[in-house]
């Protein structure tokens, strides 16, 4: 039986690396909560393509776009054969089955005890009803 990649053009391969390793240069660069819902979609006309599956994380790239191009220029540009001057942003939803829930956020007794005391002391009704919300966080052990 023959390998997948024998089936695949080369100029297709090379292409499919090159995007997974600026993905991965780009993940480097990028904080924590984003590495993860980032890809490089395709590079053509000195424009690189990034595909996120979240709006606000899009902005954020946004962001970082003048120091993604310059980190990438000066990592791969012999690799690229030509400098990167455009960053496009598209947003996809994530594909899989699968719906992620988001996470939940508890604390413990002593830490709702403590934002509870420091809500009774604040004069701001917002702040105030804020940090109740939040005391009622606690965790179920």
């Amino acid at each position: 039986m023959q390998k997948l990649s024998s089936y695949l053009d080369t100029k297709l391969q090379d292409k499919t690396k090159l995007l997974h390793r600026l993905t991965m240069s780009i993940r480097m660069q990028l904080p924590a909560e984003l590495t993860s819902h980032c890809w490089v979609a395709n590079i053509e006309n000195r424009t690189l393509t990034i595909v996120t599956d979240n709006p606000s994380q899009a902005s954020l790239i946004r962001f970082q776009q003048h120091e993604i191009l310059k980190q990438l220029n000066q990592e791969l540009g012999l690799s690229l054969r030509e400098y990167l001057n455009r960053l496009k942003i598209k947003i996809r939803k994530a594909t899989g089955g699968r719906k992620l829930e988001p996470p939940t956020y508890t604390i413990s007794d002593d830490g709702a005890r403590h934002i509870q005391a420091c809500a009774e002391h604040v004069d701001d009704p917002a702040l105030k009803e804020a940090l109740q919300h939040l005391a009622t966080r606690k965790a179920d052990v």
